[in-house]
């Protein structure tokens, strides 16, 4: 899809204008910018899906391009498009009247596999069919079969579990406790949970218990757990930062806002939340919203909103820009004393996301389970 040169100047003008705006979210911030490096490369020999040119002409609100003038098309391309290329139908093809399938010349091979070619024609009528009988009869021969095996013995774990079951709800005491797959420090970590956390034991075993929480069913350290909750009555509240009024903020999503006064978008940290824009699935869309809203829910209904920027961890120099946290700011948001973070965590909104000084671990989270 070749670009005029003015169309060209237009499109640039309008990246640099929109990229400058506050208003964008992640997905459509990084799709102009991405949109605007190829523009700034290849000008106007850049080329662009239809679906690209769609999303990109929405969001810069372009002006339709002007067809071309009568007198800048040719008699033969007017008369090419005017007349529409002539068919003719299958039966009245001049080259078949001409040639009768009741005349063909016998030939052996069609003799010998004449009969194998009908056969598989009757095969392939009767195909769908049959599978439609057969898992009919599968669906009602499993229904049945439950019915009359309903007195059949439950089957067992493969690894011995001990009695103590139940859905008795501990909290986690350490600061950040890693939960794993399996019981033992060899098996994969799913994620970490903060001091406070609550979660539901299933089952315990040589100094691990089975739980249930935010990152799903896994193993953690019992040493680590316990039936009272050790953050029950400790205020929580930034050492530094300033207040600001729910109207100096915009929620884009479940962990980004946008606080007046500040030069880009806010990354909220230490937490995750589904993605809306790039959802891998229906569900992490539908969770992703819920997040949202609980997020501008509780910011609205504050008395006290509390919000400290931090550093971004990124390599030194690089924040700022879009090698840092896709050009965003980073920092904590305190409603009423308690990190926004936490609270989203508690009712399962959120996981636990923990960044190093200079680089951030793979997301945490399958919210398409």
């Amino acid at each position: 899809m070749p670009f005029s040169s003015e169309r060209t100047e237009l499109i640039k003008r309008r990246l640099d204008e929109r990229l400058e705006a506050r208003t964008l979210n992640e997905w459509e911030r990084s799709f102009l910018l991405d949109m605007q490096a190829r523009f700034q490369r290849y000008g106007g020999r850049t080329k662009l899906s239809e679906r690209q040119y769609r999303k990109l002409h929405a969001l810069l609100d372009l002006p339709k391009e002007q067809e071309l003038p009568d007198g800048d098309i040719s008699e033969a391309s007017r008369a090419t498009r005017s007349e529409p290329k002539q068919r003719y139908p299958r039966a009245s093809n001049p080259r078949r009247q001409s040639y009768s399938r009741s005349r063909r010349p016998a030939s052996p091979l069609r003799v010998i596999y004449g009969p194998r070619r009908a056969i598989r024609r009757v095969e392939r009528q009767l195909g769908l069919p049959a599978l439609l009988v057969i898992s009919f009869i599968a669906l009602f021969g499993g229904i049945f079969s439950r019915d009359t095996n309903n007195t059949s013995p439950a089957p067992q774990p493969s690894q011995p579990l001990s009695s103590e079951t139940g859905s008795e709800v501990l909290f986690v005491t350490g600061r950040s406790v890693n939960q794993r797959t399996g019981p033992s420090t060899e098996n994969q970590i799913m994620g970490a949970l903060s001091q406070g956390t609550s979660v539901k034991k299933i089952s315990s075993q040589a100094g691990w218990t089975q739980i249930r929480s935010s990152l799903g069913t896994g193993w953690m350290a019992t040493s680590y757990l316990s039936s009272q909750n050790p953050s029950a009555g400790s205020p929580q509240a930034p050492t530094t930062g300033h207040l600001i009024a729910a109207s100096d903020v915009r929620v884009i999503d479940g962990d980004t806002v946008a606080i007046r006064g500040e030069r880009a978008n806010v990354r909220l940290v230490g937490f995750n939340t589904p993605e809306v824009g790039s959802a891998a699935c229906n569900a992490e869309y539908a969770l992703g919203q819920r997040a949202t809203s609980r997020l501008s829910e509780v910011i609205r209904g504050a008395k006290r909103i509390d919000f400290q920027r931090v550093a971004c961890a990124c390599r030194p120099g690089t924040e700022g820009t879009r090698a840092c946290n896709y050009g965003r700011e980073c920092g904590s948001l305190w409603v009423d004393g308690r990190d926004v973070g936490e609270l989203l965590i508690s009712e399962g909104l959120a996981v636990r996301y923990i960044c190093g000084r200079t680089r951030c671990p793979p997301r945490p989270g399958n919210w398409c389970r």
